[in-house]
């Protein structure tokens, strides 16, 4: 597991496109043009089928090569009771710890490692690494309070007050939108959570945003400064 630890957690694999590639080439190689249609449907919907079993197999691999990293930005931000902690990924901390283990055993827990993650994806994952290596990023935001009902309001003017005033400006536009996104990407990682399997959810929510969409957060120490500048 060691081995595929540093192949998924040091790339941003979408998993399903991949193995849809792999299963398509297959597909070309062992159909030939002049065969019937029958022929091509059949293997298409077996297929099908093996694409989702090895799509659930990987992304479990996938999961388990994030453990740490979950772990880290869940105390990194407080965002589980220290009860609630030692409760929800107490099993985790122990099976992150065994880099002796093997696939085979891993495959035991599959079921409870897709039952947690399982609607995460690829770039939820990214999401993650990526807030705690600008973690202070997170921090700023939640000292300033951005999202309190109060913080939500200060936010929401101050963003219709500059997209009018940066209209023309490109340069400081471009840095208003920086800062739109990373204040939607960061929500999750301010509030407690009851347990892990609401963090989870919460994170799961963020649906319409792209690995590029984190470059946004990467411009750290500008966007320290206009955050501050601006509140």
């Amino acid at each position: 597991m060691t081995e595929l630890k540093a192949i998924f957690c040091n790339k941003n694999i979408n998993v399903r496109e991949e193995v849809k590639k792999l299963f398509s080439n297959y597909s070309r190689k062992v159909v030939p043009n002049a065969q019937q249609t029958t022929t091509v449907i059949n293997i298409d919907i077996r297929n099908n089928q093996e694409i989702e079993r090895t799509c659930q197999w990987l992304q479990i691999y996938q999961y388990y090569s994030h453990i740490n990293a979950i772990i880290d930005c869940i105390e990194t931000f407080d965002i589980l009771s220290i009860d609630e902690d030692k409760e929800s990924i107490g099993g985790l901390k122990r099976l992150s710890n065994d880099d002796d283990c093997l696939l085979k055993e891993i495959t035991k827990i599959d079921e409870v490692l897709y039952q947690h993650f399982h609607n995460l994806g690829s770039t939820h994952l990214e999401l993650i690494k990526t807030t705690l290596e600008y973690a202070t990023i997170v921090h700023m935001m939640k000292d300033i309070n951005l999202y309190s009902s109060d913080g939500r309001r200060r936010f929401q003017e101050l963003r219709d007050n500059l997209t009018t005033q940066f209209q023309l400006q490109e340069r400081n536009n471009m840095i208003l939108n920086s800062l739109i996104i990373t204040y939607a990407l960061c929500e999750s990682f301010i509030f407690k959570a009851k347990n892990l399997e609401e963090f989870i959810s919460r994170l799961a929510a963020l649906l319409n945003f792209e690995e590029n969409s984190m470059k946004h957060m990467k411009g750290k120490s500008q966007l320290e400064y206009q955050t501050c500048v601006f509140f």
